[in-house]
Formats: C-alpha cells, sequence, structure tokens
C-alpha cells in the first residue's frame, strides 16, 4: 500500500527505528516532560517492581500532579535491574529516577505494595507511603487459600473446572448443554491465587453454569470411571456454599474495582469501604462454620493493617 501511495518512500529499516528516531522521539518528549514538572509543586508517586514470563526483573516509577488544575500521570522510567531488590537498592533506584527528571523534592507520597522491600526503601526516601488499598483487599481475600474449610471445598470445584476446561469433549457437551437450559455461553473460570478476585469469579461462574455442568456430568459421552467419581464430588451442597460465597465476596469484589481508578484519586473511599467491609465480616449468631471461616480470615488480616484507621473513623462517627 506504502508503495501505491508514494512509490518514491522508503520506510525506515528497524535499525533505524531502534536506534535514531524512536531514541530523538523519546529525547524531545522527556524534556518537554522535565520542562513541564518544573512549574509543579507537589507530587505523588507510584512505584511497582515486577518480573517479565523471562525472569528479568524492572522497577516501574509513575509521577502523579496537578497541572492547569489537571490532575495527571506520567510514567518516569521502567528500569531493568540487575541487582537483589533489597530495600536499599529499590530507594536508590528511585531515587535516581525522580533526580532525572528534577522531581525529588516535590515527591511527597508513595502508592507502593505491601512488600518489606518497598516498605524499608519509601522510609528511606523519607516519603509518605501510602499502602496500595486494592493489594490489601487482596491479601485478605488470599489468606482463604490458607483455611482448610475453604481450601478442600474449593479445589473440589477448581477439579472439576480444570477437567472441563481440559477436555475437548467436556466442553462441547457443556455448550450444548448452555443451550439446553439457555444459559450464557460462558467459558468457565479458573482461579489463580495472585490474581485479584480470581476465586470470587471462579465461584460466581461456577454458581451460573452449575445446572450445564450438572448435566454434562450424567451425560455418557464424558461419563467414564474417572471423570464419574470426580464429577460425583460436586452437589447442592457445594453449590450452596459457592452461593454464600459469591454473596459475601460481592462486596470485596467491588470495592477493589472502586480503588482501582487510574484517573480519579480514591484515597477518601478507604475509610468508607472499611466500615462496610467490617459489617460484612462481622460474625453473626446464625452463620454456619464455612461462613464464619470466611469472615474471621478475611477480617483479621484486614483489621490488623488497619486497626488504627478503623479506631480514627469510628472515633470521628460517635462526635
Amino acid at each position: 500500500m506504502t508503495i501505491a501511495l508514494n512509490p518514491k518512500y522508503k520506510a525506515p529499516s528497524r535499525e533505524s527505528l531502534t536506534n535514531h528516531l524512536i531514541p530523538a522521539w523519546y529525547d524531545v518528549e522527556k524534556g518537554n516532560l522535565i520542562s513541564e514538572l518544573k512549574t509543579v509543586s507537589k507530587a505523588a508517586i507510584t512505584a511497582d517492581g515486577w518480573t517479565s514470563f523471562s525472569q528479568d526483573h524492572y522497577l516501574t516509577v509513575t509521577l502523579h500532579y496537578v497541572s492547569n488544575g489537571q490532575a495527571k500521570e506520567k510514567v518516569l522510567k521502567t528500569k531493568a535491574v540487575y541487582q537483589a531488590q533489597t530495600g536499599s537498592a529499590v530507594a536508590e533506584e528511585i531515587d535516581d529516577i525522580l533526580e532525572e527528571y528534577g522531581v525529588r523534592e516535590k515527591v511527597v507520597s508513595a502508592t507502593v505494595d505491601n512488600a518489606a522491600n518497598m516498605d524499608v526503601a519509601i522510609k528511606q526516601l523519607s516519603i509518605l507511603k501510602f499502602p496500595c488499598f486494592a493489594h490489601t483487599l487482596n491479601l485478605g481475600a488470599q489468606k482463604l487459600y490458607n483455611c482448610t474449610t475453604i481450601s478442600n471445598w474449593a479445589a473440589r470445584v477448581r477439579a472439576v473446572i480444570v477437567w472441563m476446561k481440559r477436555s475437548h469433549m467436556a466442553k462441547v457437551v457443556l455448550k450444548e448443554k448452555q443451550d439446553l437450559l439457555k444459559l450464557p455461553k460462558h467459558m468457565l473460570i479458573l482461579d489463580v491465587r495472585t490474581r485479584w478476585n480470581s476465586l470470587h469469579l471462579m465461584m460466581e461462574r461456577f454458581c451460573e453454569q452449575f445446572p450445564a455442568i450438572q448435566a454434562a456430568a450424567i451425560d455418557p459421552r464424558i461419563r467414564k470411571s474417572m471423570e464419574k467419581e470426580r464429577l460425583a464430588k460436586i452437589g447442592n451442597e457445594d453449590l450452596g456454599k459457592a452461593e454464600a460465597f459469591v454473596q459475601l465476596m460481592r462486596k470485596h469484589y467491588t470495592s477493589t474495582l472502586a480503588v482501582s481508578s487510574e484517573k480519579s484519586p480514591t484515597c477518601g473511599e478507604i475509610l468508607p469501604i472499611l466500615q462496610k467491609l467490617e459489617q460484612q465480616y462481622t460474625v453473626q449468631e446464625g452463620d454456619s462454620a464455612f461462613t464464619r471461616s470466611i469472615k474471621e480470615n478475611i477480617w483479621n488480616d484486614l483489621f490488623k493493617r488497619y486497626q488504627a484507621s478503623t479506631a480514627t473513623f469510628n472515633l470521628i462517627l460517635t462526635r
């Protein structure tokens, strides 16, 4: 198409793009940003370390500030790191990035995850730390994986979902049952422990597709001896637990979404959400052992991390 539009045009080579055009463009944009940041008086950062599929380690620092009455955020740098990520090393890397853009003295707060090295780094930088609330909510939800009552039940459901997703014939039969029962043609969801709220989403989809799963389980095309034994373990009791689990965890899920905005500050939502979650996870007299396990595991973790905040909030309410 390029040749047809302009036969004389010669597209730049990969080498030219990589070594000349993109670096030149980057330098221009970086200079423009540094000039803009000279007018900024205060700013905040978010910082996170992550690992690529090839096991290379990176650190990303994003700056948040207000310019001309508009909230803005700019990724200052994603930096490859080649040393052990101790707190001192991370502090030095963040400090170098902030100095490079001339904002070291302007940064007053940092939002980071709950990793110990990040905690040490922010203290060494003498910046106010705001732990990522969405990450903290996820840590509370992850406590359920360590509870035997919940993990054993979830393992039975997970085993069926894994098999249904791996078996080609099971997928075919499941789609047929979805058509027959007029259910949404949704795929089953498999939880991943490090993926936020994935256990809730897996159980929510399990509840939605339970009639189709049960109908598929008695279909002779997939009901072999091993499969029959596995599928027979899932019954109405498991569905009842899944429904109770989804109902209880839905507020946890929506709370995570509420504080995960990219374009607006959400710090002011933390204390009201904590109050709602405290009400949600308070053990009631009629709670089953299963429900009690969920509430106690999650709220004990959240209370430990935010007991000072909730105490302050409750004091405000009583005034």
